[in-house]
């Protein structure tokens, strides 16, 4: 009985060891990959789209204990057109603001160059984990443009006014998204790849005050002769850029390419 025992305890490390050799089988050398991403979020976040796309060239350096990769690509994100409620009053002095003519449209989206540092290796064969950091591709860019008055905007009415408004500020810089994966091998230059990422970057959003600029009447000739009082454009010294540091979880699918 002792033997059969010890017996079958020897041919469990046998098993073991190789199940464990099969584990640590690593491509070595150079290697160059092209990989096509596709990404989803659960959240919505800053009006941007769920989904976004990504491209990358990696070169890699396959040792014993796993790969380390080193990605030069880029990332886009998009996002639809919105209007941004016209937020606060405009002061006791002057018209409250005309909402039913006054808008503010606004517009945002992610892209840019990414570099991405990776650590990969294999279950089996077939199957393996990799794990990094994607630096970069986040660059937030905020596009609006608000023309809001107050009620009665007319010739005649001094406590009248009006503001315009423009711009597209951005705000990119080294920020670290990192993400967690599995990969599989489907043939012998290909592997799909499915990561778990938490997508970091810098939002924007600009924030108007109305009826705060200095106004005076509007002398276009090719305006309404009867236009109220106008501020340049732009010259609003109340108003304010927030900005937001966010970390939002993507889902990222992508198709490998071995050459």
């Amino acid at each position: 009985m002792f033997t059969h025992r010890v017996s079958l305890f020897g041919r469990g490390l046998l098993v073991a060891a190789a199940v464990f050799g099969t584990a640590q089988a690593q491509e070595t050398g150079f290697t160059k990959e092209l990989k096509v991403r596709t990404a989803w979020s659960p959240q919505s976040m800053d009006h941007l789209r769920q989904s976004s796309l990504g491209l990358g060239l990696n070169f890699g350096y396959g040792m014993s204990f796993g790969t380390l990769g080193l990605e030069v690509g880029y990332y886009y994100k998009t996002g639809d057109i919105y209007i941004e409620p016209v937020a606060g009053a405009a002061p006791y002095t002057l018209d409250p603001v005309d909402l039913a003519k006054s808008g503010d449209s606004r517009r945002n989206q992610l892209d840019g160059f990414s570099v991405r540092l990776s650590f990969a290796r294999p279950f089996n064969p077939d199957w393996g984990w990799q794990a990094g950091v994607m630096l970069g591709g986040t660059r937030f860019k905020h596009e609006y443009f608000g023309d809001v008055s107050g009620v009665n905007w007319t010739g005649d009415n001094y406590a009248s006014w009006r503001d315009t408004y423009s711009g597209t500020p951005s705000e990119g810089g080294i920020k670290v998204s990192p993400y967690v994966g599995v990969s599989w091998k489907i043939s012998p230059h290909s592997n799909l790849e499915l990561n778990v990422m938490a997508l970091s970057y810098t939002a924007l959003n600009y924030l108007h005050q109305p009826g705060t600029g200095t106004y005076a009447w509007d002398v276009d000739p090719d305006s309404d002769p009867a236009a109220g009082r106008i501020a340049p454009h732009n010259a609003f010294p109340g108003d304010t850029l927030t900005k937001t540091t966010r970390f939002v979880p993507h889902f990222e699918f992508g198709y490998v390419f071995h050459f």
